[in-house]
């Protein structure tokens, strides 16, 4: 994986994520995240929110992982389906790309706990973007 996806996004500092591998050609990323305590609802499960965020990120980092880095995925709806609560700890995210066309693509992604449990689920339609710089 190259350097911009550890160092560009604001985002992907923000929710401290980790790279584990990719596939360009399949048009799929794994990733891990470790949501805190801090990010918790009063029942002590991660906030929906923040689940989504990370869904949104997985679906985004597989598109630009399908395009060398070249593309950012501009979300225009978004579908999630929360399966499981969520704990903080570490998260594993698969993103995929479902189908690419020149205005528009369809991603997936789903969360795991470590167990291999699927706590979420989230669908998105996107418009690709040229990164600016690239």
């Amino acid at each position: 994986m190259t350097k911009p996806f550890e160092t560009r996004s604001n985002i992907t500092r923000l929710l401290g994520i980790e790279f584990i591998s990719s596939d360009p050609e399949a048009g799929t990323i794994e990733l891990a995240y470790h949501p805190e305590q801090r990010m918790t609802n009063p029942r002590g499960d991660v906030q929906g929110g923040v689940l989504a965020a990370l869904l949104d990120n997985a679906m985004a980092r597989a598109l630009a992982t399908a395009n060398e880095d070249k593309i950012v995925a501009s979300t225009v709806d978004m579908n999630v389906s929360f399966l499981r609560p969520v704990k903080p700890g570490r998260v594993i995210g698969i993103g995929r790309v479902i189908r690419q066309g020149r205005t528009i693509c369809f991603l997936e992604a789903e969360l795991f706990d470590v167990a291999g449990t699927l706590l979420a689920r989230g669908t998105s339609t996107a418009i690709p973007v040229p990164i600016p710089g690239t």
